[in-house]
């Protein structure tokens, strides 16, 4: 048994680490001493030992504290967004369910919610993208949990069909439709306009650009997949005038998703799109021009062909 510090931006922290039975507990970075990490390592090991001695005596784990141990995780490694996306839900599972041991969820529990939220979608008239959704969410909810507390349980998700989806071309809007926004927006918005779709990068990306990252035919973007997850850079052809300082971000007018275009294309009664149908539009321009299959997924950031696939149609 072992006890480390890490530093954070709110000071030094303790956390622990053992080995038992042949699986590894690990401890959050919260202790503020290495006595106090000690004290709660011994308490945790000593209880561990005492539940191995009488399995019979091991606490039942409960779908609401299955699914915070889940969040927890979801909120450390993944996006917002996603954070979002599982606790809605997961609120779901627990209003039709309530807060059940673990084991007594079985797979018929599974497909009454997920018949039941298809059943609403297809009187709104939509399609089962959310029930497909809830279906990898709660997929890894039972397996996250399987694995963290080594429960000898089938994960009731497994063997569970996604539900079908009716295909639609996603919309791209006309070059009308772009040039009546730019007329609305400021020298500014116009800008970041024009950089999104010039590169068909992610909004994000975008964001993130600094003038170190630009040249007179190019610019470097970077992307992170997940949360916690590395910088990945890419190189993608600029035809446009995009400047700044060398370690300052070029659109540092906005730190969060800009929503005038939102706003402007209301405004003007378009049909709706977005900046990632920017994105779209791009993707589907350089299929237009006969690019190689491998050379947009490169362009895009994407990490499979799969992926990019599904951004190809023609305008």
């Amino acid at each position: 048994m072992a006890q480390y510090s890490r530093k954070l931006k709110k000071g030094i922290r303790w956390w622990y680490k053992f080995d038992l039975s042949g699986k590894t507990y690990a401890s959050k970075c919260i202790y503020l001493t290495k006595n106090e990490a000690k004290k709660a390592e011994t308490a945790h090991y000593e209880e561990l030992n005492r539940q191995e001695r009488n399995p019979s005596q091991k606490p039942v784990l409960s779908l609401l504290e299955a699914i915070n141990e889940r969040l927890d995780y979801v909120l450390t490694k993944k996006s917002k967004t996603y954070y979002r996306d599982n606790k809605r839900y997961y609120t779901i599972l627990v209003n039709e369910l309530g807060d059940v041991s673990i084991e007594e969820v079985k797979k018929n529990h599974i497909n009454a919610i997920l018949l039941q939220m298809s059943d609403r979608l297809q009187n709104e008239d939509k399609d089962n993208y959310a029930v497909n959704a809830a279906l990898r969410v709660y997929k890894a909810l039972f397996q996250y949990a399987i694995k963290s507390h080594d429960l000898d349980i089938k994960n009731p998700c497994v063997g569970i069909d996604m539900y079908s989806i009716d295909k639609h071309m996603k919309f791209i809007p006309p070059d009308a439709d772009i040039e009546a926004v730019r007329k609305l927006c400021d020298t500014d918005q116009r800008l970041l306009l024009d950089f999104v779709k010039d590169t068909g990068c992610r909004i994000s990306e975008a964001l993130r650009l600094k003038g170190e990252d630009v040249s007179e035919t190019h610019v470097i973007l970077y992307t992170r997949k997940s949360k916690n997850s590395n910088l990945v850079p890419r190189k993608v052809p600029l035809s446009i005038h995009v400047s700044g300082e060398k370690r300052e971000r070029v659109f540092k007018r906005w730190t969060d998703i800009p929503r005038f275009l939102e706003d402007k294309v209301r405004s003007l009664e378009q049909k709706p799109w977005s900046w990632h149908s920017l994105r779209h539009r791009y993707a589907s321009l350089l299929s237009k021009e006969g690019k190689p299959l491998f050379e947009i997924m490169s362009l895009l950031g994407h990490s499979n062909l799969e992926t990019t696939q599904i951004y190809l149609q023609l305008l």
